[in-house]
C-alpha cells in the first residue's frame, strides 16, 4: 500500500553532491589544516607536525603508484567482461574498495583466468606495495624521531619565513634595520667581529670557568 511505496521511495533516493559542496568542504578542510601552524610554539609539537608532513609525502608517492596499478588491472578486468566488471568505472571502484576493505560483491561467478588476474592484483597491491609502504614509513619515522628537535626548529624557521613573506616590504626593511646587521659585532672593548649577527651579553663568570675556550 502507501507504506510500501514510501519505503521504496526512501531506499531509491540517493544523495547528490554538487561542485559547490565539494569546494566548500575542501576549503573548510584547508582552513583547519592551517591551524597546525600554531603548533610550532611547542618544540615537540613542531617536530611532530614536520614528521607527519614528511610521512604524508611518502604516502602520497605510494598512492600514485597504487592508483596506476588499480587503473591498469581495472582496464584488464573490464576487457575480460567479468561479472561486476562490465564498466571501467565500476572496475576501478571495486578494486579500490577491495584494498580499503569496504564490502565488495562476490567473485564466485568469475572465470578462472579472471580470478587469476584478481589474485595477481591482490599480491601486487596488498602484499607488495602496502608492505613496502609500511616498511618505508617505519624507517622514515625512526630517522625523523632520532633528530626530532632539529627538525622541529627547522620547521619553525620555515613557518616564520613563510609568515615574513606575507608582511609588507617597508615593514620588513624597518624591522631589519632595527637589528643593525650591517654593523660589526663587538666582542669586547675595541674588539670587533664580523657583521650580520646579534650580540648577547653573558656573565663574566663564564670566562672564568675552567672549560671556557
Amino acid at each position: 500500500g502507501e507504506g510500501g511505496e514510501e519505503c521504496e521511495g526512501l531506499t531509491g533516493s540517493r544523495h547528490v553532491v554538487d561542485w559547490y559542496m565539494i569546494l566548500l568542504g575542501v576549503t573548510g578542510l584547508a582552513m583547519c589544516a592551517q591551524l597546525t601552524q600554531i603548533l610550532i610554539i611547542s618544540t615537540r609539537l613542531a617536530g611532530l607536525t614536520f614528521m607527519v608532513g614528511k610521512l604524508l609525502s611518502d604516502v602520497s608517492r605510494n598512492i600514485v603508484i597504487l592508483m596506476i596499478v588499480i587503473l591498469g588491472f581495472a582496464l584488464f578486468l573490464t576487457a575480460l567482461k567479468e561479472p561486476n566488471f562490465e564498466r571501467y568505472s565500476d572496475s576501478a571502484l571495486i578494486l579500490t574498495k577491495f584494498i580499503v576493505g569496504i564490502e565488495v560483491p562476490s567473485f564466485l561467478e568469475m572465470s578462472g583466468f579472471g580470478m587469476m588476474v584478481l589474485i595477481t592484483f591482490i599480491i601486487i597491491s596488498d602484499i607488495g606495495l602496502l608492505s613496502i609502504l609500511i616498511a618505508q614509513l617505519s624507517i622514515a619515522y625512526e630517522h625523523l624521531n632520532y633528530e626530532n628537535v632539529g627538525y622541529a626548529q627547522m620547521n619553525r624557521a620555515f613557518v616564520c619565513i613563510e609568515v615574513e613573506s606575507c608582511l609588507p616590504l617597508y615593514f620588513r626593511r624597518r624591522f631589519y634595520n632595527n637589528f643593525e646587521f650591517d654593523k660589526p659585532i663587538e666582542f669586547d672593548s675595541g674588539d670587533e667581529g664580523p657583521t650580520g649577527g646579534i650580540s648577547v651579553l653573558e656573565a663574566a663568570s663564564v670566562q672564568a670557568h675552567p672549560k671556557y675556550i
